[in-house]
């Protein structure tokens, strides 16, 4: 289920937690007494279907939807910035000259390149980290959510289940992401 944080200053009050459910097996019982749950042939596979999958679904695509969203607003400055920094091949080699003044040029640009490329390098590291969390925490809300699903699908059909059960995947991918948005460099 989804829950939102009180704390205003977390990211977590803008985007939900994932926490399972809990009795799953009670309220797979209690739907099974009351015929909320039932099978449904899809193609030559049966499934279980109902309200309460449904509703689970419903809330891992807002999560997911929510986490987007979060990262469009967290790392749009910083994308901003990365694609405006020059990549190393951007700089001009220059050609030393035996002159004192262009070598004390040219050891300067190299400084200021490589301190150009240090700052790029943690860029990289920072808009990756938060695309893979972003990443983990949903997935982790999905396998989550498809154990509670194996245990509400068991505990309401009172049988061991194994391919009837639906079973929710992520759309979301931090590589699809970030080539959505010409970033490919930053997870690859």
């Amino acid at each position: 289920m989804l829950i939102y944080s009180n704390n205003r200053k977390s990211k977590y009050h803008e985007v939900p937690i994932w926490k399972a459910d809990r009795c799953m097996r009670l309220r797979g019982l209690a739907d099974s007494l009351t015929h909320k749950t039932d099978f449904r042939t899809k193609g030559e596979k049966n499934t279980l279907s109902g309200g309460y999958y449904e509703h689970v679904r419903r809330e891992l695509q807002t999560l997911e939807a929510a986490q987007v969203a979060w990262l469009n607003k967290s790392l749009g400055p910083k994308i901003a910035e990365f694609k405006a920094m020059p990549r190393a091949s951007d700089y001009g080699d220059s050609t030393p000259r035996s002159t004192t003044g262009a070598r004390r040029a040219a050891r300067e640009a190299g400084a200021r390149r490589a301190a150009a490329q240090g700052k790029r390098r943690e860029l990289i590291a920072s808009i990756r980290s938060e695309l893979l969390t972003a990443e983990g925490e949903i997935n982790t809300a999905y396998c989550t959510a498809n154990a509670a699903l194996t245990r509400y699908g068991k505990a309401s059909k009172f049988k061991v289940l194994d391919e009837e059960i639906p079973h929710f995947t992520a759309v979301f991918s931090a590589a699809d992401y970030a080539k959505r948005l010409g970033i490919e460099e930053v997870v690859s």
